[in-house]
């Protein structure tokens, strides 16, 4: 996912953590717009990824103001340690602090 920093705009098989969290189809209406990010598919072989490229070439080719606003709010993405690591912090303290007032009630 370090590529999305310098504006690759990621293609990803609908699996695991990857897709559950970090890359969106930018065709699926289920998802709001602003958190679309990407192309996946669903099947592991060749025909699958060829749609998704296909996708993305078509979507390069036919709307380049819609690209380049796809690439901006990726390269917007902070997948960084730092991040994580603020992001595990607070979890942390909410889990101390929530321990604390059981212990003070019970």
């Amino acid at each position: 996912m370090i590529a999305m920093r310098y504006g690759s705009i990621p293609i990803a098989r609908k699996t695991g953590v990857l897709t559950a969290l970090i890359v969106f189809d930018i065709d699926d209406n289920t998802i709001p717009t602003q958190f679309r990010n990407g192309f996946t598919f669903w099947t592991p072989d060749e025909q699958g990824l060829n749609g998704a490229l296909d996708r993305a070439f078509s979507h390069y080719m036919n709307n380049s103001q819609s690209w380049q606003q796809l690439v901006q709010k990726v390269m917007r993405i902070d997948l960084s340690w730092d991040s994580s690591a603020l992001q595990y912090e607070e979890l942390y303290e909410k889990s101390v602090a929530r321990a604390r007032a059981a212990a003070t009630h019970a």
